[in-house]
């Protein structure tokens, strides 16, 4: 589990939501009655992620529940989700480009050799490229306005 008290995005399936809703309503009912003292340790454990966090109470756990719900009608959002890098050991950070271009093509693999060209033509205008580091930090660098690299 995260060390780190960062929003997650996380995509589950109907019956697993169905799952973590009853068992966040079971910890609700059997756990928090009393207030945020959970009698069992190994609920507690997990609840507090190893003691690092402060166990949501009763109310904060309805109202958890009642966003996954409203969540679940909610679409999800359209475009493409570009996950960071995994943190590397290596002696340099690790970065994940994306590069975006439209083109014309019958087919998508006819459009993926069309952009490989485009990218590997040294006459090709300098692409805008989005840099993301491992903790999802991202950076906009137009290379057509930067010449030093």
């Amino acid at each position: 589990m995260p060390k780190k008290n960062n929003a997650i995005a996380l995509r589950i399936m109907r019956r697993e939501l169905a799952t973590i809703l009853a068992a966040l309503r079971f910890h609700q009912d059997e756990n928090l009655q009393g207030g945020r003292n959970i009698p069992d340790q190994s609920i507690k454990e997990i609840a507090t992620d190893g003691g690092l966090l402060k166990p949501l109470s009763f109310e904060e756990v309805g109202k958890l529940c009642e966003r996954l719900n409203l969540d679940e009608a909610t679409p999800p959002a359209k475009g493409l989700v570009i996950e960071p890098p995994h943190k590397e050991g290596g002696s340099e950070p690790l970065f994940r480009i994306v590069y975006v271009i439209d083109v014309n093509a019958a087919s998508p693999l006819k459009a993926a050799k069309q952009a490989h060209r485009i990218m590997s033509d040294p006459e090709s205008q300098p692409p805008v490229l989005e840099v993301i580091d491992h903790m999802g930090k991202a950076v906009s660098i137009d290379l057509s306005k930067d010449r030093s690299a």
